[in-house]
C-alpha cells in the first residue's frame, strides 16, 4: 500500500513504534495547548487504504466507528440497537428488509444523510467484490430507496441475522465518494459520526477531531488519535508514561501492572477465535491423516494456561462465546499426542518441511511464542514444521491478498458484526481461509443463513463437526482482551473488540 501523503501536525509527539520507552508527550487528556484529547495505542493499521467501502480490518473499524455512522450499532455488551436507522422490519422469509432512516443526521461537510446515500454505500460495496465488507455480504443483492425515508434491502436467500451485518457498513456520502473515488476518499473521508478526519500519517497515526455538524451527543474530546504501536511493551510503557491513554496489552503483561498506580487494567472476553489455518491442497497437508495428527498433537490447554497466563478459553468451534452461532455444548477439542504420532507414521509422511506462517507482531499477542509451542508439539508427533514469521502487513497480504499460504498458519477472526456468518464465510465459504473449497462446506455455510434461533446454532454445529472430521481448520482458543488504561480515564472495553470513546471521560 502506498502511504497517503499527509503530514503529521499538532501537539502530539511522534512515536517510534520499536521504542520501549515513550517520553516527551503532553499529560494524558490534554495536548500542549490544553485541548482535550485521547490517544489510543493501535496494534496495527489497515493493510488496505482506510476506505470503509474496501477495508474491513479491526484497525480500520476503530477509525470508522468514530467518523461514520452505521444503520445499527452494538453496545459495549454486544446488544444490537438502532443508530442511523430508527427501526427495521422484514418479510416472511427474511429475504427483504426495510430500514427507516433518521432525518436529522448530517455529514461533516454539512450535507444531510439521505436514504440514497445508504443505498449507494451498500450497492458500492456490492460492486467491489474484492473489498472486505463484500465478503460478509454474499447474501446481499441490492438496496433501493423506499417510501417514507426508508431503504429496502433485497437478499438472494433468507438471512435472519441481516441487522448484525448492517453494524459493519459505514455510510458514505454519494456525492463525495463518486467524485473522489476510493483512494481520494480515503485521503479525505467525510462521514456523519461524532469525529471527522484531521490527518493520516501512514505507519504512525490516524487523527480525528470533533465533528461540529454531528447531530447526536457531541464528542467528549477535541481530538482522537490512533497511534500505531506494534510492540506490546511499547504500548504498555506508553500508558505508564502518559503518552497513550488506552492500549491493548498481552496476557502475560497483566500481572506485571496488577498493583500499578500508573495503569489500570480492564478486560473482557474476546469475540474472536485464534485458529490454525492450513492449505490442505499443498504438500503433506493433502493427506487427511497428517491434518488429523496436527489437530490431535496441539496441547491447547498448555497454551491457554502457561503462555496466555490462563486468560484464554480453549475453543474448537471457530466462533467465540459472544458471537451468534456459538454452541455452549460443543465437544471439547481432543488432545492425544500418541495417536497423532501413530497417524503420522501411517500417513507415509517423509519428513518434508511444513511451512508455518504467522505474524510476529500485531493482531495475536505472543504469536511467536504460540507458534514455537505448536512447532514443539508437532515435532513430538514426528512432523517437521519450519517457522516463517513476518510482520503483520506482509502476513495479511498472504492470507487476505494473494491467498498464498504454503502450509499451516496462525490466524484469528473477530467479527465486528458479532455474528458467525463472516467468520464461517471466510473459513468455509470459498473465501480467504478456505483452501479446500469443498462443495459440502459451501452448502453448510448456505444452510446457516436459512434458519434462525436454535436451528441456526444446530446448523453451525453441523458445519464445525464436518470441519473436525476433515481437519480443514483447527480452533485453538478464545483469548481475553486486556487493556492498559490511564487511571484517570473512565472507559469500558467492548465485547466486539472495538476501541470506542463514545462515553469515555477523564476524571480530575
Amino acid at each position: 500500500m502506498k502511504p497517503l501523503l499527509r503530514s503529521a501536525t499538532g501537539g502530539l509527539c511522534a512515536l517510534a513504534v520499536a521504542s520501549l520507552v515513550l517520553t516527551g508527550c503532553a499529560p494524558a487528556g490534554t495536548n500542549a495547548a490544553g485541548a482535550k484529547e485521547i490517544v489510543i495505542g493501535a496494534v496495527t493499521e489497515p493493510s488496505k487504504i482506510p476506505d470503509p467501502i474496501m477495508d474491513g480490518s479491526l484497525a480500520g473499524y476503530n477509525y470508522y466507528f468514530a467518523e461514520f455512522e452505521q444503520l445499527a450499532r452494538f453496545d459495549a455488551d454486544g446488544k444490537i440497537g438502532p443508530s442511523l436507522a430508527t427501526k427495521w422490519e422484514h418479510n416472511a422469509d427474511f429475504t427483504e428488509w426495510t430500514f427507516t432512516i433518521r432525518t436529522d443526521s448530517k455529514f461533516s461537510n454539512g450535507e444531510p444523510v439521505k436514504p440514497s446515500d445508504v443505498a449507494f454505500t451498500y450497492n458500492t460495496i456490492k460492486a467491489n467484490p474484492t473489498g472486505d465488507p463484500a465478503t460478509y455480504m454474499e447474501m446481499f443483492t441490492s438496496a433501493a430507496v423506499g417510501p417514507n425515508n426508508t431503504v429496502i434491502f433485497k437478499l438472494n436467500a433468507p438471512f435472519s441475522a441481516w441487522p448484525t451485518i448492517t453494524t459493519g457498513a459505514s455510510i458514505v456520502p454519494e456525492s463525495v465518494y463518486t467524485k473522489l473515488g476510493s483512494a481520494g476518499f480515503a485521503a479525505a473521508p467525510v462521514g456523519s459520526g461524532p469525529y471527522m478526519f484531521d490527518h493520516y500519517t501512514h505507519g504512525v497515526e490516524y487523527v480525528l477531531k470533533r465533528n461540529p455538524n454531528y447531530t447526536g451527543k457531541q464528542a467528549n474530546f477535541d481530538k482522537l488519535t490512533f497511534k500505531t504501536v506494534a510492540d506490546a511493551d511499547a504500548r504498555l510503557n506508553g500508558v505508564q508514561s502518559g503518552s497513550l491513554d488506552v492500549a491493548l496489552i498481552a496476557p502475560n503483561q497483566v500481572s506485571a501492572v496488577a498493583n500499578s498506580s500508573s495503569v489500570t487494567v480492564k478486560a473482557t472476553g474476546s469475540n474472536g477465535v485464534t485458529f490454525l489455518g492450513m492449505n490442505s491442497t499443498a504438500g503433506a497437508l493433502t493427506n487427511p491423516k497428517v491434518r488429523e495428527a496436527i489437530g490431535l498433537a496441539i496441547d491447547r490447554d498448555a497454551i491457554a494456561k502457561n503462555l496466555l497466563a490462563g486468560k484464554a478459553q480453549v475453543d474448537n468451534q471457530l466462533v467465540a462465546k459472544s458471537v451468534g452461532g456459538f454452541n455452549p455444548a460443543y465437544p471439547k477439542a481432543a488432545f492425544d499426542q500418541a495417536k497423532a504420532k501413530q497417524l503420522v507414521a501411517e500417513s507415509g509422511y517423509n519428513g518434508a518441511p511444513i511451512p508455518f506462517q504467522y505474524a510476529t507482531n500485531g493482531r495475536i499477542p505472543l504469536s511467536s511464542e504460540i507458534a514455537q509451542a505448536i512447532q514443539g508439539d508437532l515435532a513430538k508427533a514426528g512432523l517437521n514444521v519450519v517457522l516463517q514469521g513476518t510482520d503483520q502487513g506482509s502476513f495479511s497480504q498472504i492470507i487476505y491478498g494473494t491467498k498464498s499460504a504454503q502450509g499451516i498458519y496462525l490466524n484469528t477472526y473477530a467479527p465486528s458484526t458479532m455474528d458467525g456468518d463472516a467468520p464461517v464465510a471466510s473459513m468455509f465459504g470459498n473465501q480467504q481461509n478456505d483452501y479446500a473449497m469443498l462443495p459440502a462446506t459451501a452448502a453448510l455455510v448456505a444452510k446457516t443463513r436459512t434458519v434462525s434461533g436454535q436451528d441456526r446454532i444446530n446448523a453451525y454445529t453441523e458445519l464445525f463437526k464436518f470441519n473436525d472430521a476433515n481437519t480443514l481448520l483447527i480452533g485453538l482458543y478464545t483469548p481475553d482482551t486486556s487493556y492498559a488504561v490511564d487511571p484517570k480515564l473512565t472507559w469500558t472495553p467492548r465485547a466486539d473488540g472495538m476501541i470506542t470513546v463514545d462515553s469515555a471521560t477523564f476524571g480530575g
